[in-house]
């Protein structure tokens, strides 16, 4: 499942927020989570480190942000809200979202669970996002306006790159699809 979709909000409670408090990488778990991607490429390649992908991520709790207005826009009962500040020259590498802390959390709930992925600024150069479409095709994501972004399931790979010169915001709302 994956939906392009645009979210009506004020963004600016997730670009004013101070990214400073966190510094790190998204290498840790999808080493462990993806396996199943690395082997197809004969392991996970050495050239990735902390060093080139850092991201600096925010958590936003229900009454920091509206669950509910973003949960009617996006046809999602929410429960987690985080944003991602990319910095240049650096990548949050191929994956898929597996949902890790959603099965933990709620073991017995079985509706889907759906990852809102939404593009915080206008595109810059350098800014993509990679992803499988329905048919398993690749696509790029590029010249988004803020507010843009995907909705999708587990099925769908994707990664991130920012080989530009300023920094890459992006927002992630992860919730149980209402169908």
């Amino acid at each position: 499942m994956i939906e392009h979709i645009k979210l009506d909000y004020d963004l600016d409670v997730f670009l004013d927020a101070d990214y400073e408090q966190h510094h790190g990488s998204c290498i840790s778990y999808q080493i462990r989570e993806q396996k199943d991607q690395h082997e197809k490429a004969g392991g996970f390649p050495k050239s990735y480190s902390e060093e080139n992908t850092k991201i600096q991520q925010l958590w936003f709790d229900d009454g920091d942000v509206d669950y509910k207005i973003l949960g009617e826009q996006l046809n999602m009962d929410v429960k987690t809200v985080s944003t991602i500040l990319q910095p240049p020259g650096n990548t949050v590498t191929l994956h898929r979202d597996t949902f890790f802390k959603f099965k933990d959390l709620y073991p017995d709930d079985l509706r889907p669970k759906v990852r809102a992925n939404i593009y915080l600024q206008d595109w810059e150069p350098g800014h993509l996002i990679h992803y499988q479409d329905h048919d398993k095709e690749w696509q790029c994501s590029d010249h988004w306006s803020a507010g843009d972004g995907f909705l999708w399931d587990s099925n769908h790979l994707h990664l991130s790159g920012n080989c530009g010169l300023k920094d890459k915001y992006t927002l992630q709302i992860s919730g149980f699809y209402l169908q």
